[in-house]
């Protein structure tokens, strides 16, 4: 924010020169943009705290799979109300578009410590999520989410793993800086998996 006559406020620190090699994702395509705006509106997604940086989206779901209990101990039923994860390909893409696993691992961790917080607080205080249950994601950046209090299940069910990592994989040789060849290259690392943590456990470890 700028005082007025486009002279910076005393109080406000320079803002920081973009990196000239900061990478720029790519744009989308058409078809790409309608089938990711289809998505979000069959899913109903909504972004976290409406915030556009957020790396996070979530929506809402009747669970009707198996009985599953948590490491807390919590058990997840049919019918019980789960909230769905997604990484936000608007956060994601600068950070895959690098090409640098580290500084990758590194912003993604950033990206986490800032808004798992904040999932908690949207749990905690929004009527509409009251009946939530617990959270689930299928993701192939499950490396590292115990730092969150999550835990990393397999899918049971073959042909519903082959399928996800598939699609997950062609989504990042979409905007990886390499491309197809880091998929090649990381093919045993890039499974997709489950990833669970239990309302209570989530609001426990991050209540103020």
């Amino acid at each position: 924010m700028k005082a007025e006559g486009g002279r910076r406020k005393e109080h406000e620190p320079p803002a920081a020169p973009q990196h000239p090699s900061t990478p720029t994702p790519q744009h989308l395509s058409p078809i790409w943009r309608a089938l990711e705006g289809y998505f979000r509106h069959v899913y109903r997604l909504r972004t976290l705290e409406d915030d556009p940086e957020a790396l996070l989206a979530y929506n809402v779901f009747r669970y009707q799979g198996a009985a599953l209990t948590l490491a807390d101990g919590a058990t997840v039923r049919p019918g019980d109300l789960v909230m769905e994860l997604h990484f936000r390909r608007e956060a994601l893409a600068p950070l895959i578009a690098d090409g640098n696993p580290a500084r990758m691992g590194l912003g993604l961790m950033r990206l986490g410590d800032r808004d798992i917080p904040r999932l908690a607080r949207l749990l905690e205080r929004d009527p509409g999520l009251a009946e939530v249950r617990a959270l689930h994601a299928l993701t192939l950046f499950h490396r590292g989410i115990t730092r969150y209090g999550f835990e990393v299940l397999p899918v049971r069910e073959w042909w519903v793993e082959r399928w996800f990592t598939w699609w997950h994989r062609l989504l990042l040789a979409r905007d990886h800086a390499h491309g197809a060849r880091h998929v090649r290259e990381n093919r045993a690392k890039l499974v997709t998996k489950h990833v669970w943590i239990s309302r209570e456990a989530l609001l426990v470890r991050y209540q103020r």
